[in-house]
């Protein structure tokens, strides 16, 4: 990771040395079948400021990478993560509906992609909370399931390169009195909307992350006054990186992570 972007800039803090980190969203997605090592892999490839992926739970409780509320495009179906054990995924192919070159390509869990690129890049965890998981209780086990793994597979002094992302603001509410020592962003989706807690009680929040299309002025001006970040996604074409320049977002996620990191290399509008 460079040094020079060790803390993306902020308004008034612009001096030419810092920019805003560059994220691989599930990886290179546009590349590879998202959050896969395939598609990490590809994405480290051009050397980002770090990768986002999403984290569900197993019917035995076993965090793993995977983003939608259903299988479908696994396997068709209406099935979930939480229908099949760990083992019964391991032995489905998460790569060939994306290409026959990616057949075969496992599930990873959130212990191996710790373990593999824990101490390679910033991690940025999105823990995945529908009603039916708050309703069972599963979001809070795979909370705890999540900062258990982290406690054991990433360093103290790294402790600053991961990122707990999440829409369910009781989940990041859970982990940060569970374990106040990591950074925690809330996924916004109405940017007017207030959260039910007074605003100094959400104080302990890094990040604001937003969608670039829903992404506005008042909103960013609002985060930073309250010394918090602004992370939007996902930023695939000039007009909306321009957008978030623009606004003076601290993080800019992408599922062309190849392109971005290129575009800010050559300083250029090129699509």
């Amino acid at each position: 990771m460079d040094d020079a972007v060790n803390e993306p800039y902020r308004d008034g803090e612009r001096d030419g040395a810092r920019r805003p980190w560059l994220v691989a969203h599930r990886g290179a997605m546009r590349e590879a079948p998202e959050n896969t090592r395939a598609a990490f892999d590809r994405a480290l490839s051009y050397e980002p400021d770090g990768v986002e992926f999403d984290v569900q739970l197993t019917r035995d409780g076993v965090p793993v990478l995977y983003h939608d509320r259903t299988l479908a495009r696994i396997e068709g179906g209406r099935k979930r993560i939480s229908d099949y054990t760990y083992s019964m995924l391991r032995r489905k192919d998460w790569g060939g509906w994306f290409s026959r070159a990616f057949a075969g390509e496992p599930i990873l869990s959130l212990e191996e992609a710790l373990q593999i690129y824990g101490a390679r890049t910033r991690l940025l965890i999105e823990i995945k909370s529908r009603e039916r998981d708050r309703l069972s209780g599963a979001s809070d086990t795979l909370t705890r399931r999540v900062l258990d793994l982290l406690a054991r597979h990433i360093p103290a002094a790294a402790r600053g390169d991961v990122f707990i992302l999440s829409f369910d603001a009781e989940v990041l509410d859970l982990a940060h009195r569970e374990d106040a020592g990591w950074r925690y962003v809330l996924n916004v989706t109405n940017p007017r909307a207030r959260l039910r807690r007074a605003p100094h009680q959400w104080c302990f929040l890094y990040a604001r992350c937003i969608a670039v299309r829903k992404l506005g002025r008042s909103f960013v001006e609002k985060t930073h006054d309250a010394g918090q970040r602004v992370m939007t996604y996902a930023c695939n074409i000039p007009a909306q990186v321009n957008k978030a320049l623009a606004l003076g977002v601290d993080v800019i996620m992408s599922d062309r992570p190849g392109w971005l990191v290129q575009r800010f290399r050559r300083g250029t509008d090129d699509s």
